[in-house]
C-alpha cells in the first residue's frame, strides 16, 4: 500500500521508485539507484539520522517517513528553500517540473502521519478486545508479580519468591507473544516511536529467564555495548524473549548461552550463541510453523514472529550453524551507543 502523496516516493526495502500524482519521479533517479551504490547508501544511512531533510549524493532532496509498518522516502524533487549546492541548482535548471516547497512535503508528512496515528489508536484498541478468559488470565498473572514483588521487599532475596516472579515475568511475555500472533498485521504497524537500549533490554531478559536454567546449570551471559534502536518497545521485547527461549529449549545442557551485543558502520547487533545438538536448518527455522526438532514444546511460531518483528524495525534476522554452534544475528539500524 503507497501512501496518498503528489510526490515522487521510493521504497527502502527494494529501492524502487513510484511516481507522485503531481510531480515525477525524474528518469535519472530510476537509472541511478539501479546502478550507482551511492544511493543504496543514502537510504541507509537515513534511517539512522535525525535530520528531517537530506540532500542525496546527486543533489536532489528525500525526506524519510513511517506508513503502513514500512519506511518510505520523499524522493528525486528539489526542495524550497534548497540546500544551494551547485549540483542542485543544475538540477534544478535540468528538471523544473520537480520543483516543490518544503511545505508541500510537509503537509504530505502529516497526512501520512496522521493516517499512521489513527491506524496505530486502531491497532491498540483493537488489541484491548481480547477474550474474557485470557484477560483474567493476565489480571490473575499481575496480581502474582504485584504480592510477589511485595514480599521481596519485606523478606528480602528469598529463591522461591525469586523463581515465583521470575515465572510470572515469563508468563507475561507468552501473553505478550500470543497476543502478537493473533494479530500480527497490526502489530507489525506499531509505529517506532521510541527507542530500545539493547544491552539493557538484553539483561532484562537474562534476569527473567536465569531462573529456567538454573535446572540445567546453563549460565546466561550479556555481554558488549550499548546500542540505541529506534523502535517500539511494546513489539521488540519479543525477539530477544523468543530467542533465549529457543535457546534454552534447544540448548545443551551445562553449557553456556551468550548473548553479545555490537556496533559496526551505522548497524546495531544483538548476537545470541548457544550450543545444541539439534539439526537446525539456517534457512527453514523462521519459516511459520517450522519447529526445529520433535518432542520440545512449542508450534514453530516463535523464530517467525522474531523475524517479523525485526523485519518491522528495518533490520534482518538470520541463523548460522557450524560444529553445533547456533548463533541467531539480528541486525537493525543503529541510532547512537551510551
Amino acid at each position: 500500500m503507497i501512501p496518498p502523496s503528489s510526490l515522487p516516493l521510493s521504497n527502502r526495502d527494494t529501492l524502487e521508485i513510484h511516481n507522485g500524482l503531481e510531480v515525477l519521479s525524474p528518469s535519472i533517479c530510476r537509472e541511478y539507484i539501479a546502478t550507482r551504490p551511492e544511493c543504496a547508501n543514502h537510504y541507509r544511512n537515513q534511517l539512522s539520522s535525525d535530520i528531517s531533510y537530506q540532500q542525496c549524493p546527486f543533489g536532489f532532496t528525500t525526506q524519510r517517513f513511517a506508513f503502513d509498518g514500512q519506511t518510505w522516502f520523499v524522493s528525486g524533487i528539489i526542495a524550497h528553500p534548497r540546500f544551494d549546492t551547485a549540483s542542485e541548482r543544475a538540477l534544478a535548471k535540468k528538471f523544473p517540473q520537480n520543483r516543490v516547497s518544503r511545505a508541500s512535503v510537509d503537509a504530505v508528512m502529516r497526512v501520512a502521519a496522521g493516517i499512521e496515528s489513527a491506524r496505530a489508536d486502531a491497532i491498540t484498541e483493537g488489541s484491548k478486545v481480547l477474550p474474557q478468559a485470557f484477560h483474567e488470565l493476565r489480571k490473575l498473572n499481575g496480581t502474582i508479580m504485584q504480592h510477589s514483588e511485595r514480599a521481596l521487599m519485606e523478606l528480602g532475596d528469598n529463591r522461591n519468591l525469586l523463581s515465583i516472579k521470575g515465572a510470572a515475568e515469563l508468563m507475561k511475555n507468552n501473553f505478550d507473544i500470543l497476543e502478537a500472533l493473533s494479530n500480527i498485521e497490526g502489530m507489525k504497524s506499531i509505529p517506532l516511536d521510541g527507542t530500545v537500549n539493547l544491552f539493557d533490554l538484553s539483561f532484562k531478559m537474562k534476569r527473567v529467564y536465569q531462573e529456567r536454567t538454573l535446572i540445567r546449570a546453563t549460565p546466561i551471559n550479556v555481554q558488549g555495548e550499548k546500542p540505541i534502536i529506534r523502535g517500539s518497545q511494546k513489539s521488540f521485547p519479543l525477539v530477544p524473549a523468543v530467542l533465549l527461549d529457543n535457546a534454552i529449549k534447544y540448548g545443551t545442557s551445562l553449557e553456556a548461552i551468550n548473548l553479545h551485543i555490537t556496533t559496526n558502520e551505522g548497524r546495531a547487533q544483538l548476537i545470541v550463541e548457544n550450543k545444541s545438538k539439534f539439526p537446525i536448518d539456517p534457512l527453514r527455522c523462521f519459516d511459520r510453523g517450522v519447529r526445529c526438532a520433535s518432542g520440545i514444546e512449542g508450534g514453530g511460531f516463535g523464530l517467525f514472529l522474531a523475524k517479523e518483528v525485526v523485519s518491522a524495525h528495518n533490520g534482518f534476522i538470520k541463523c548460522e550453524t557450524h560444529d553445533g554452534v547456533v548463533r541467531m544475528i539480528v541486525d537493525l539500524p543503529l541510532m547512537h551507543t551510551i
